[in-house]
């Protein structure tokens, strides 16, 4: 399980983009202060000898989630490969992907991130 001091963030940043901004309304109604849960934003965090920056590790007590979000044309198998790795790492319960509400996932990747267990959430996020 992930400590608390190999989960400290290394370095805060300010370099979230405006689909990231959208995406936490959701992750935090999903992940209430309330219920003690934290968002950690877009910062370097020290796990072992690798450095990673996930949009978002939301954690309580010693419960992780690692959640992504992605503004692209298309998810690809390496996108659900990179918050494996994230949630390898970090030893989250939950692996989430939010997207575009344009982007498309192809019948492939979804079956591989259904079988890895990793959710992908389309947002409402550009909807003509």
């Amino acid at each position: 399980m992930a400590t608390e001091d190999k989960l400290m963030p290394k370095k805060k940043t300010i370099s979230g983009t405006d689909f990231e901004f959208y995406v936490y309304k959701t992750v935090r109604k999903n992940f209430p202060l309330r219920e003690g849960w934290e968002i950690l934003e877009n910062v370097e965090l020290k796990v072992g000898r690798s450095l990673i920056r996930p949009d978002f590790v939301v954690r309580k007590r010693n419960v992780y989630a690692v959640i992504d979000a992605k503004d692209k044309a298309i998810l690809e198998p390496k996108d659900i490969d990179q918050i494996l790795f994230y949630a390898e790492k970090t030893k989250a319960k939950e692996a989430i992907i939010y997207v575009a509400n344009d982007t498309e996932v192809p019948h492939t990747v979804k079956d591989y991130a259904d079988s890895q267990g990793v959710r992908i959430r389309t947002s409402l996020w550009r909807i003509s």
